[in-house]
């Protein structure tokens, strides 16, 4: 077995000297039994052993000595843990100086490296490596970081200035006394449960790392709101999360800036994604109360999204922006039934997302109304790289007028879309988007109601339609319905792997113009109709469709 220098020591030296006496007694004995000689030879090999290899850290001093304990007090308020004075160092249990100091904390177990962030300053730092980096400038420490009692300590005074704060050290006391430019007098570690005050609550970075115990609802009679100020940090015990507007009105404001974010996450170290519930938007959410800027969302969810918003009848749009989410479950933005995200909406970054018991595994995971002008952002490395489309039900209906962006990723749709209702929505899809349909799901416009679908590609930006399976008949294709509108232009579109690659209930016109329709497991186009004038070949190419064109 080997062990690093923090995890050993020698055995101390009287220790040895004990041997050395057991030994010369051993010689000079002239008597005795054979039994006892054996006992004792045991002995002296047991402690030359002991002597001579290691013992577990839990005894051990680390790689430096300790000379004494020594207190901390930030903002004027002391650290629940005590700091040890080593080689003459003041180093402090990490997790408790860099909570403190609203900054965030990674542990690497392959390199043993720690990454701590506040706003846009990133520390490196790793276990017992004089070595360290502040962003990209590189700095050389007195002391390394350690691990004392199973503890991992660092080195105050360059930790706490690395972060903005000043460092002085009361010998009277012996203190090490830490102040920041805020004049915050509340303690660290506010603890948050039940409903929020009436009124509404404020939290800051002062009182930050806040902990929420349970879950936190943000509703009342009076409509209050929860507002979390730039560089607030925000932890949550297993199964907690933040409710808002779920039996009475509430809001949600995060003011985090591009210096200070506000940071979510869990209140464990190693946790893995769908520690926390998240945070969830309900239908009685206050309209223009529900923005989310400049935040770090991470290790949330499971049966729903980190972020899930969730309405009836009443529509729900919620504002994110320059926002990370990483390593949580199910997904990073969750979108059902009538919510959207707003037209401001900007800038998202998703990563790491996990699928959970309950599926997912997307960055986006959304009902057909949430689909709406998605914007676009870095979504890769998850489980899937798509905007998934998804509902309860084995279908759902776009019933107002939608766009779907140009994404990094494609659209996946799980069920079958409508397009239809008494508005008369559109359907308007971007050059260049990819869609992709699992089976029995397809695009249905204008079947029970009014309905259009605007999909206008370029030569060199196709709209692509095709399944999750890629082989014919692996989705039912695209449908016009008996009441769609003149709205139902498609071009430089590519239908791949349908059943049918397009029906049609009558001859609509030249609809179709520049694109290809390939793999129909039974026809290119279906036409519900035999009075057909338009000729459907002209201009599009049709590959190895089981028929090219069927009409009635």
């Amino acid at each position: 077995m080997t062990m690093s220098r923090q995890e050993i020591q020698i055995f101390p030296v009287p220790c040895i000297l004990l041997v050395q006496v057991l030994w010369k007694r051993q010689k000079n004995c002239e008597r005795g039994t054979r039994m006892k000689l054996g006992v004792l030879r045991f002995t002296l090999t047991a402690l030359f052993w002991i002597a001579v290899f290691v013992v577990p850290a839990g005894a051990a001093l680390a790689a430096g000595e300790i000379q004494r304990p020594v207190a901390v007090k930030v903002n004027g308020n002391m650290l629940d843990v005590e700091a040890q004075l080593i080689d003459g160092r003041t180093m402090v249990p990490l997790r408790a100086i860099f909570e403190r100091l609203s900054a965030t904390l990674e542990w690497d177990p392959n390199t043993r490296s720690i990454t701590a962030t506040k706003g846009t300053v990133v520390i490196h730092l790793q276990i017992d490596n004089i070595e360290a980096k502040i962003g990209d400038r590189a700095s050389t420490l007195d002391v390394p970081p350690l691990l004392v009692n199973g503890s991992t300590y660092v080195p105050l005074r360059f930790v706490s200035e690395a972060l903005g704060a000043n460092v002085d050290f009361d010998s009277t006391t012996n203190t090490a006394i830490v102040t920041t430019d805020n004049s915050c007098n509340l303690p660290g570690g506010q603890v948050h449960n039940g409903t929020i005050k009436p009124g509404g609550e404020t939290w800051s970075v002062c009182g930050s790392p806040h902990f929420v115990k349970d879950d936190f609802y943000v509703e009342g009679k009076d409509s209050p709101n929860l507002v979390i100020e730039a560089g607030a940090v925000v932890r949550f015990e297993n199964g907690a999360g933040i409710l808002v507007g779920l039996n009475a009105p509430g809001g949600l404001v995060v003011e985090g800036t591009e210096k200070d974010p506000v940071t979510f996450s869990a209140d464990t170290a190693g946790a893995q994604p769908g520690f926390w519930k998240g945070i969830h938007f309900y239908g009685q959410t206050v309209k223009g109360r529900a923005s989310i800027d400049f935040a770090h969302i991470e290790y949330a969810g499971g049966s729903n999204g980190a972020v899930t918003v969730t309405a009836g009848t009443s529509p729900v749009e919620l504002t994110v922006r320059d926002t990370l989410f990483k390593n949580n479950a199910y997904a990073g933005i969750q979108l059902m039934e009538n919510t959207r995200l707003s037209p401001q909406s900007k800038n998202l970054t998703i990563t790491g997302t996990k699928t959970s018991p309950d599926g997912g595994g997307a960055p986006i995971v959304t009902a057909a109304y949430g689909t709406n002008g998605l914007p676009d952002g870095d979504y890769k490395e998850n489980e899937l790289n798509v905007v998934l489309i998804a509902a309860a039900m084995s279908s759902t209906t776009i019933n107002t007028n939608t766009t779907w962006n140009k994404l990094s990723i494609p659209y996946q749709a799980k069920i079958t879309v409508y397009v239809d209702g008494p508005s008369s929505p559109v359907l308007t899809i971007a050059p260049g988007t990819e869609t992709i349909w699992e089976k029995l799901s397809g695009l249905t416009v204008g079947s029970y109601d009014r309905g259009g679908l605007i999909a206008k590609g370029t030569k060199e930006r196709p709209i692509t339609f095709t399944s999750q399976l890629e082989r014919p008949g692996s989705w039912d294709g695209i449908g016009a319905g008996p009441y769609v509108g003149k709205d139902f232009k498609l071009e430089y579109v590519h239908v791949k792997d349908a059943v049918n690659g397009i029906t049609l209930p009558e001859d609509l016109g030249p609809i179709l113009t520049n694109s290809t329709i390939e793999n129909s497991k039974e026809y290119g186009i279906y036409i519900k109709s035999s009075n057909v004038a338009t000729d459907y070949l002209a201009g599009n190419t049709f590959r190895s469709n089981a028929k090219d064109i069927y009409t009635q």
